[in-house]
């Protein structure tokens, strides 16, 4: 779905990462890690196609969205305006309305992101994950085989960061492949399917459990990291020791 091949991006004279490979198959969820200013934001925005690397190349076969929480839409705007503000991109200058495939595909994303029943409420009344949820329908509404999401669960509370990530993982079961760069290890071992660490200008990806390795983590974040397996349910628990 989409690959990328011996990326490298530098600002000036500072590389940020450098000869970095990815690639994402359909109907995965891929969690990217690492530390602040080590260039994840950077490595979506080139996946997605809106920043050049400053080396190697990308290759997509399917329709790539890309969503930053930065993206404040207007208080008074609704989830069927943002979705089909999404659409119009895609028209042609002389189509002044939506289409009715367009409209149902608006309804059917949203659907989707549970937001049914508020998709004429505005976006002031809606809480952080409703809104997050808002984008991710407005992305889907594009019919995107690819969501790159950086940060879907900034500023939102434990609840509503479980609730965004089970959606991400429902999401990936209709083919749809999800790469979300995330800050909460365990949380990323507990629902994606992949882990991508990228640190120090380079990026290692695979397996929760292989990526998550406590020494590696440590050598990431600069602190000292444990790793324990929940007793129930399996996943890895990452805490700083």
């Amino acid at each position: 779905m989409l690959r990328g091949e011996r990326l490298t991006v530098a600002y000036g004279a500072r590389p940020v990462f450098e000869g970095v490979d990815f690639a994402v198959l359909p109907g995965r969820f891929v969690a990217l890690i690492g530390p602040n200013g080590g260039g994840k934001s950077s490595l979506l925005r080139v996946l997605a196609g809106v920043q050049k690397p400053t080396a190697g190349r990308v290759s997509r076969t399917g329709k790539v969205a890309l969503i930053a929480p930065s993206m404040d839409p207007p208080g008074d705007l609704t989830p069927v305006d943002l979705a089909a503000y999404g659409l119009a991109a895609n028209r042609r200058f002389w189509q002044w309305t939506l289409a009715p495939d367009d409209e149902q595909r608006i309804h059917a994303a949203l659907a989707r992101c549970n937001l049914s029943e508020r998709y004429e409420d505005p976006i002031a009344s809606m809480s952080a994950g409703e809104v997050q949820r808002a984008w991710i329908a407005a992305a889907l509404a594009t019919c995107a085989d690819v969501l790159l999401i950086d940060e879907p669960t900034t500023h939102l509370d434990l609840r509503f960061q479980i609730e965004i990530l089970k959606m991400l993982r429902e999401l990936t079961r209709s083919g749809v492949s999800v790469v979300a760069a995330v800050h909460d290890l365990t949380l990323a071992a507990r629902f994606a399917d992949d882990v991508a660490l990228l640190a120090n200008g380079a990026l290692a990806m695979g397996p929760p459990d292989e990526v998550l390795e406590a020494r590696a983590l440590s050598e990431a974040y600069g602190i000292a990291v444990s790793t324990h397996h929940h007793p129930h349910e399996g996943y890895l628990i990452c805490l700083p020791t």
